[in-house]
């Protein structure tokens, strides 16, 4: 049964359907799909909200796929990512090669996308993508980090990320820019995008934590810079049971067509989504930005179910196979709809 079992994965991967997938197809998926329903799979509530399970039973989980984590840096010397290291990144705040995380913030976002699953705490959605830490700054407005920011896509793309991980986002109604505007605030930024787009990267940013109706900045740049829509995506975080909005997430707004919603969490112990702090425990956070690193690692774990295709690609696919149904039909506040990691996979 188990041979034939990965004998069928290969054969899908491949892009070949062949007679005995369909002999096992009702009775073989189901078993594949629980046996990664672990204890650590339930302890990450978004994980069964966006059907991670059905994408981990076809072979995505996101190995040998490199994912820029651009953020506060990564306590990469943790249990947790070991061995989750494509680079060991740089950290253009002090202007030397590694990665350390004063503030904690990058390392609960790589949990959420990348830590391993190795029967400890929780795993990360895409437990064997590759991660590229890189510090940019802490506690400040992005757009005092504009050359770092550059910097660090730079460094990413050069060492074969395609998709970027930015849990942040400057204070500015996306409806309130235009390109002339945002190109006196992020010069550096907006050049490395539109060259790094134009190459086929995918950039994944939050609407933001300031419970308005209108994405901030960066999630909202293609308003103002159409070119940048096919490589980019806003994520609008909901409660950790998926049901609603969270208590602080703006809305998609005007970003609609290329925003995507996730599991955030809420405040207030319980509420949360479990992930790894600087020091090796596991902590709640809550927010767009882990929302963030949730869809940034769906992207991986996708990208290694269907190799053949390109990271825009996948992110087109992952935005057409949202649920819009209920709730989610509201785009205004939900875009293209709730994840779907079962339908995005099939």
């Amino acid at each position: 049964m188990q041979d034939a079992i990965a004998s069928a994965q290969t054969s899908l991967r491949s892009g070949l359907i062949l007679l005995p997938f369909t002999l096992l197809g009702c009775t073989a998926q189901p078993d594949l799909k629980n046996a990664f329903e672990t204890p650590e799979y339930h302890a990450q509530p978004g994980l069964g909200v966006v059907n991670a399970a059905s994408l981990y039973a076809r072979g995505g989980t996101g190995q040998g796929v490199a994912v820029a984590l651009v953020d506060s840096g990564l306590a990469s010397d943790l249990p947790a990512f070991k061995g989750r290291l494509a680079d060991p990144g740089f950290d253009f705040t002090s202007d030397s090669p590694g990665s350390v995380d004063h503030h904690g913030h990058g390392t609960q976002m790589a949990g959420i996308l990348a830590a391993n699953k190795d029967n400890q705490g929780m795993h990360g959605i895409a437990f064997e993508a590759q991660l590229i830490p890189l510090r940019f700054g802490d506690d400040n407005e992005p757009f005092f980090f504009d050359g770092n920011i550059a910097r660090a896509w730079h460094y990413g793309f050069d060492k074969g990320a395609r998709i970027f991980s930015n849990s942040w986002a400057n204070a500015i109604p996306a409806t309130a820019l235009t390109e002339a505007r945002y190109s006196q605030v992020m010069p550096e930024s907006l050049a490395m995008a539109r060259d790094l787009v134009g190459q086929g990267a995918v950039f994944v940013f939050p609407t933001g934590n300031e419970l308005k109706r209108e994405a901030l900045a960066e999630p909202g740049l293609p308003l103002a810079v159409p070119e940048l829509e096919k490589g980019w995506i806003a994520v609008v975080a909901l409660k950790a049971d998926g049901t609603a909005i969270n208590d602080k997430s703006n809305y998609c707004g005007a970003a609609a067509p290329w925003c995507i919603a996730v599991p955030g969490g809420d405040s207030g112990a319980g509420h949360g989504l479990l992930t790894t702090s600087k020091n090796g425990e596991y902590v709640e956070t809550a927010g767009t930005s882990p929302a963030t690193a949730l869809v940034a690692g769906a992207l991986a774990a996708l990208q290694s179910r269907f190799p053949e295709k390109s990271p825009q690609q996948i992110r087109d696919l992952l935005l057409s196979t949202a649920k819009r149904d209920g709730i989610y039909a509201n785009s205004e506040a939900y875009g293209r709809g709730l994840m779907d990691l079962e339908a995005a996979s099939r």
